[in-house]
């Protein structure tokens, strides 16, 4: 089995961050600990106010996101990120290798359903989905030539599923 040297993953929404964080202290969910901290958030809205989360209370959220990334790598730990334009351009500029993990354009129905199933507004859930959106999406990750690897993830996969692929 092939192993990736990928200490970074970046992801799209509903491929199991949260989840795989949660479940294997390997993997630190930048995305969410970042949010929570920008917006002062607890656990229990989390998913439901995707898109509207009011004020920005921590307005040090990006040197916070860059130092957590920073520590989760030195500790040796993987570190699994949203498409944040800042951290993109941490990660190009300072040549830190990451890869990207998005999904099979064909599952655009299986998507809508985990995000209805995590509690996602339906808002949030047009927003990431829509036919344009959907495609604009896969068409720039298809097209994308600045991972070091990608892996799509084919109908039912999770994060969780394909974690034994890092090292």
């Amino acid at each position: 089995m092939k192993k990736y040297d990928c200490k970074v993953i970046l992801c799209g929404p509903a491929i199991g961050k949260t989840y795989l964080a949660e479940h294997d202290s390997n993997f630190i969910d930048i995305d969410g600990t970042v949010s929570k901290y920008k917006y002062n958030l607890n656990n229990q809205d989390f998913e439901k106010g995707k898109l509207n989360r009011g004020e920005i209370i921590n307005k040090d959220y990006k040197e916070y996101g860059i130092n957590l990334l920073n520590k989760t790598i030195n500790e040796g730990k993987i570190a699994l990120i949203s498409y944040h334009e800042y951290i993109l351009d941490y990660l190009i500029e300072n040549n830190i290798d990451y890869c990207l993990v998005y999904t099979d354009i064909n599952l655009r129905e299986e998507y809508i359903n985990r995000m209805r199933n995590r509690g996602n507004s339906e808002e949030f859930i047009y927003e990431m989905t829509n036919e344009e959106a959907w495609n604009n999406f896969h068409i720039k990750d298809k097209n994308d030539t600045k991972p070091k690897y990608k892996i799509i993830l084919k109908k039912g996969q999770y994060l969780s599923d394909i974690k034994q692929l890092f090292k």
